[in-house]
C-alpha cells in the first residue's frame, strides 16, 4: 500500500483531526449518558457543591454575572467569605442565558452541559499534550486515553454534575501543556536583552502561559499548586543548566511575564482575603506569584555572577539552599503568623488529619481505589515515567521534566487526598501513553517487517564470507524481542482501554438513575422554604461585606455540614455549618452541639449561634456519626459512643461494635431516633469481657440476652464491683429481638424539652436498610425538622405525655419526666402553623390531670399553672 500521502501535511492533519475528533465525540457521548434521567427532573448528580454552584449561577444571571465573593446565606450568624473562583459559574451562567433558561429545572438542565463539553475538550488538549512530549502517535494514544478514562475525572466530567472541579483539570492541563510547548520551543531560543526581535516570541509564549494560568487561578484559587509545580521546576532546571553552562534566559522571561500577567490579573480580579491563606484569593496567593517571579530573577542573577567568576557548578546549588535556609528562618522568627498560616496552607495540599479523614474527598487514597480509577493504565503509566525520566537524564529536556515534576507532586497530594484524583487522570493518560508511543517507534520497523510492508535485504544481494549467512540473514528480519515488547504493552494497552469503556459507559448509565440528590432532602428542604419564617436575607441579592448585619428575623439552621447547601439553595435559608467544612469544629461547631449530651449546654451554643431549627437525618445517626465525633473530638474519637469488642466464632476473632449510653443521649440520636422524646431501653445484652489476651480490645467470654434492662444493669454493677479486675468488665448494649425494635437504646434516654418535631421526610427507614414510602412500625423518618423553642412550663411530677401525629401520619407519644417539680414543654395542643399536631392535652401518667397549651405558652416560656 502506498503510504506516501501520509508525507503531505494537509492529509496527515486531516486524518489526525478527524480521529480528535472521533475520540471527542466519543468521550461527550460517555457524558451525557446521564441527560436522559436527570433532564426535566431538576436534578442534579454532584451532590451538595452541585447545588452550591447552582446558586452561584443564579445569582449571576440575577446580577450581571455579578458573583457573590461574601456569602451571608451561610454559616449563620457571620456569614462567610467565598473561596471558589468565578470562571465555571460566568461560564455556566453563559450557557443558560444563551439557551433562554428562566427557571430552576431549565438553568440546571443547560448548566448541567458544561462539565460534559469540558471534559470532551480535555481530548484534544491531550492530543496536543501527547504530540508534543512525543509525537503524533503519543498524542492519539493520549487523546484515546482521556476520553475512557474513569475514577473521579470520569465522574466529575458528566452531564449533570454541576461542579467545577473538571474545569480545574482542563484549565490547569492546558497551562502545563503551553507551559511544555514553551520549554521546547525557547530552550535553543537564543534571547539578547539588547536585541528586541529575540525577544518577541519568548514573550508571546510568557503571556499566552499567563493567561492559561491565570484561567485556572480564576477557576480555583488552589491553582497556587501549580504555581509551586513551576517553582520547584524552575530551580532545578537552571541547576541543571548552570552546571552544563547553558543559557538560562528564557526561563526567566517565560516566568517573569507569565506570572506578571497572572498578579496584574489578580490585582484587577481583586484580593478578596488580607490572609495568607493558600485556598482563597488572598494577599498570600498574590504575594506567593510575585515570590515567584522575584525567584526566577534571583536564581538567573546568581547563576550569571557565578558563571561570570568562573565558580565551580555547585556553589550554584549550595548558594541557593544557603538563602532559602536563611531566609525560611528569618521568615519564621519575625514573621511567625505569615510562617505559620503558610505551612497550614501547604499542609492541606500535602499532608492528612484525623477530621479530614472523614471527608470523602480528603481521605487518602488508597491503592485499591487507585486500581479501580486507572486499572492497568498505572502499570502503563509506571512505564512512561521511567522513559521519562530517562530522557531527562540523557537529553536534559526541560518539557520532560517539567511532566515528571508534575506528576510526582500530583500523584503524591492524590495519596494525600483524594480529591486530587481528577487532576491526576490527566498525567496517568500523558504517562500511560507516552510508554505506549514509545514502544510503537521501539518496535515500528520490525513489525513492518512482519506485514511485509519494509522489504529485507538478504545475504543474496550482498555476499557473505563463509560462516557469516545465517547472521546477515538473522540480522536483517524482525527483532522478536522488540516485538515482544510490543505485544505485551499493546495487550495492557487494550485492557486498559477495554476495562475503562466499559467501567466509564456504566457509570454514565448508572449516575443519572441513582446518582441524583436525596430525595428526602429536597422534599424536606422544599417544605422549609415555604413551611418557615423567612430570615429576611434576599436570596438572589449580592451583599457586600462591609456593613452588612443580619436583619433582625434572621436565624440559623443547624444540621450535618454535609446539607448546609441545601439549606441554602433549596431551603433559602441559613445553616450553621457548610460543605466548606466551616461551622463544623470548635466549641460552638456543629460537631459539639450535634453530639453533645446535655441539653443546657446545646441551648447555650444555640442561643449563641441564634439557630431556630435542626435538621436531622438517619445517617447522622448512623453511617455519618463517627465523623461527628471524629470532628468533636480527635483524640478520643469514636471511643465515647462505641464499645468495640472481639468476639471468638469458631476460633477466629472478629470485631464487634456496639453503641454505649452517651451515644443514645447525643442531641442528634436523641431527636432522630427518639423524636426527643423519653425512651425507655429495649432488649439488651449483659456482656462480659476480658481484656488479657493483649488483642488491643477486649474479647466477649460471656453473653446473656435480658429483656428488663434494669437486671442486665444490675448484673453488670455486680460484675464490675465484684470483679474489679482491670482486664474484666461487665457491659450492657442493646440486643433488639426484632427490626421493628431496631432504634431502642440500652438506657433509659430523657426527654428533650426545647425541641419540638416539626416536620419529616416521606421516607422511612429500618435498622436492618429497609425504606417504605409511608410509615411503618419501627422505622425513622429520613430526615427530620426540628424548632429550637423556649417552651411552656407545666408545674408537677411524675411522666407528663401527649400524643403527636406527623405530616405524614405517624403517631407516637412525646413524654417527659419532671424535674424539679415541673416539666418544660415543646408541642402546644393549639394554635400551631405546623402540620405535626398534638391529637390531645397533655396528661400527667397516673393521675388524670391534663393541661392545654397554647402556642404563645410554647413559643415565649410562659407557665400553664
Amino acid at each position: 500500500m502506498d503510504m506516501s500521502f501520509w508525507n503531505d501535511r494537509r492529509y496527515r492533519y486531516g486524518i489526525l483531526g478527524g480521529i480528535v475528533l472521533i475520540l471527542t465525540v466519543l468521550a461527550f457521548w460517555i457524558r451525557i449518558l446521564p441527560f436522559p434521567d436527570l433532564a426535566g427532573t431538576g436534578d442534579m448528580i454532584a451532590g451538595p457543591d452541585a447545588w452550591y454552584n447552582l446558586r452561584l449561577i443564579e445569582a449571576a444571571l440575577a446580577n450581571n454575572f455579578g458573583f457573590i465573593h461574601f456569602e451571608p446565606m451561610t454559616l449563620y450568624p457571620t456569614g462567610q467569605d467565598i473561596v471558589w473562583g468565578p470562571l465555571f459559574t460566568w461560564i455556566a451562567a453563559a450557557v443558560a442565558a444563551v439557551a433562554g433558561a428562566a427557571t430552576r429545572p431549565e438553568v440546571i438542565d443547560a448548566a448541567g452541559w458544561v462539565p460534559a463539553l469540558m471534559g470532551a475538550a480535555m481530548v484534544p488538549v491531550m492530543y496536543w499534550f501527547g504530540a508534543r512530549i512525543g509525537n503524533w502517535k503519543t498524542g492519539l494514544v493520549s487523546a484515546l486515553f482521556i476520553a475512557v478514562i474513569g475514577g473521579q475525572y470520569l465522574s466529575r466530567s458528566l452531564y449533570g454534575h454541576l461542579d467545577h472541579h473538571i474545569a480545574e483539570t482542563l484549565f490547569s492541563t492546558l497551562f502545563c501543556l503551553l507551559y511544555v510547548v514553551a520549554l521546547y520551543a525557547l530552550k535553543d531560543h537564543k534571547i539578547d536583552f539588547k536585541e528586541y526581535a529575540t525577544l518577541k516570541i519568548p514573550v508571546l509564549y510568557g503571556i499566552i502561559c499567563g493567561i492559561a494560568y491565570l484561567l485556572s487561578l480564576l477557576t480555583m484559587s488552589t491553582m497556587v499548586v501549580f504555581g509551586l509545580f513551576v517553582a520547584l521546576f524552575t530551580l532545578i532546571q537552571f541547576i541543571i543548566d548552570h552546571r552544563a553552562g547553558k543559557p538560562t534566559e528564557y526561563l526567566l522571561v517565560l516566568n517573569v511575564i507569565a506570572f506578571t500577567i497572572v498578579v496584574i490579573g489578580m490585582l484587577i480580579y481583586g484580593v478578596q482575603d488580607t490572609s495568607f491563606s493558600f485556598v482563597s484569593y488572598s494577599l498570600g496567593v498574590l504575594c506567593a506569584h510575585i515570590g515567584l517571579i522575584i525567584g526566577t530573577i534571583v536564581l538567573y542573577a546568581i547563576s550569571k555572577i557565578l558563571a561570570k567568576k568562573s565558580m565551580p557548578w555547585y556553589y550554584f546549588p549550595a548558594a541557593l539552599a544557603a538563602i532559602v535556609i536563611v531566609g525560611v528562618g528569618i521568615v519564621a522568627i519575625a514573621l511567625p503568623t505569615l510562617f505559620s498560616s503558610a505551612m497550614g496552607s501547604l499542609s492541606m495540599f500535602f499532608s492528612q488529619g484525623a477530621a479530614q479523614s472523614t471527608i470523602a474527598e480528603m481521605a487518602s487514597w488508597s491503592m485499591e481505589g487507585a486500581f479501580n480509577s486507572y486499572n492497568w493504565g498505572i502499570l502503563l503509566a509506571a512505564g512512561g515515567f521511567i522513559y521519562l525520566l530517562y530522557r531527562v537524564w540523557k537529553h536534559e529536556e526541560p518539557g520532560a521534566l517539567f511532566v515528571l515534576i508534575w506528576s510526582i507532586l500530583m500523584i503524591f497530594a492524590t495519596i494525600q487526598h483524594v480529591r486530587w484524583e481528577y487532576y491526576v487522570a490527566a498525567n496517568i493518560a500523558l504517562l500511560a501513553a507516552v510508554a505506549v508511543g514509545w514502544t510503537i517507534d521501539f518496535a515500528q520497523k520490525d513489525l513492518l517487517k512482519i506485514v511485509g510492508k519494509q522489504e529485507s535485504k538478504t545475504s543474496d544481494e550482498t555476499p557473505a564470507k563463509k560462516g557469516k549467512k545465517t547472521a546477515a540473514k538473522a540480522a536483517t528480519g524482525p527483532d522478536w524481542i522488540k516485538v515482544g515488547v510490543f505485544a505485551i504493552v499493546a495487550v495492557i494497552a487494550i485492557a486498559f482501554v477495554a476495562t475503562s469503556a466499559a467501567a466509564a459507559v456504566q457509570t454514565g448509565s448508572n449516575y443519572g438513575k441513582y446518582g441524583g440528590t436525596e430525595k428526602d432532602w429536597i422534599s424536606e428542604t422544599t417544605w422549609m422554604l415555604n413551611g418557615t419564617p423567612e430570615t429576611g436575607v434576599d436570596y438572589l441579592t449580592i451583599y457586600e461585606k462591609d456593613g452588612f448585619v443580619y436583619p433582625e428575623e434572621s436565624y440559623g439552621v443547624m444540621s450535618w455540614w454535609d446539607y448546609g447547601h441545601y439549606i441554602t439553595t433549596i431551603a433559602e435559608r441559613i445553616p450553621n455549618s457548610n460543605p466548606f467544612q466551616s461551622g463544623v469544629a470548635g466549641e460552638y461547631g456543629a460537631a459539639a452541639v450535634l453530639t453533645s449530651t446535655n441539653e443546657s449546654a446545646v441551648m447555650e451554643k444555640l442561643d449563641y449561634l441564634g439557630t431556630r431549627y435542626v435538621m436531622t437525618d438517619y445517617q447522622m445517626a448512623g453511617g455519618k456519626f463517627g465523623a461527628m465525633a471524629i470532628w468533636n473530638d480527635s483524640v478520643a474519637q469514636l471511643s465515647p459512643y462505641f464499645y468495640t469488642m472481639l468476639q471468638n466464632s469458631n476460633g477466629q476473632l472478629s470485631y464487634v461494635q456496639a453503641y454505649t449510653p452517651e451515644y443514645y443521649n447525643t442531641l442528634t440520636v436523641r431527636l432522630q431516633n427518639f423524636d426527643g422524646s423519653m425512651t425507655s431501653p429495649g432488649d439488651v445484652a449483659y456482656v462480659e469481657t476480658d481484656s488479657s489476651g493483649g488483642y488491643g480490645y477486649p474479647v466477649i467470654t460471656n453473653m446473656k440476652a435480658y429483656t428488663n434492662a434494669a437486671d442486665a444493669w444490675a448484673a453488670a454493677d455486680q460484675y464490675n464491683s465484684v470483679t474489679a479486675s482491670a482486664t474484666k468488665h461487665a457491659y450492657v448494649v442493646a440486643n433488639p429481638s426484632s427490626v421493628t425494635k431496631g432504634y431502642l437504646p440500652s438506657v433509659t434516654v430523657p426527654a428533650l424539652q426545647h425541641f419540638r418535631l416539626v416536620h419529616e421526610s416521606p421516607t422511612y427507614v429500618m435498622t436492618n436498610g429497609q425504606a417504605a414510602s409511608q410509615p411503618i412500625e419501627g422505622g425513622n423518618a429520613w430526615v427530620k425538622s426540628f424548632e429550637y423553642v423556649p417552651g411552656a412550663v407545666i408545674k408537677g411530677d411524675g411522666i407528663i405525655e401527649v400524643n403527636v401525629v406527623t405530616n405524614n401520619g405517624r403517631t407516637f407519644t412525646y413524654r417527659q419526666e419532671s424535674v424539679d417539680g415541673q416539666f418544660i414543654v415543646p408541642y402546644s395542643t393549639s394554635g400551631s402553623s405546623y402540620d405535626v399536631k398534638t391529637t390531645g392535652p397533655y396528661t400527667i401518667v397516673g393521675t388524670g390531670k391534663t393541661f392545654e397549651v397554647s402556642e404563645e405558652a410554647v413559643m415565649n416560656g410562659l407557665s400553664i399553672n
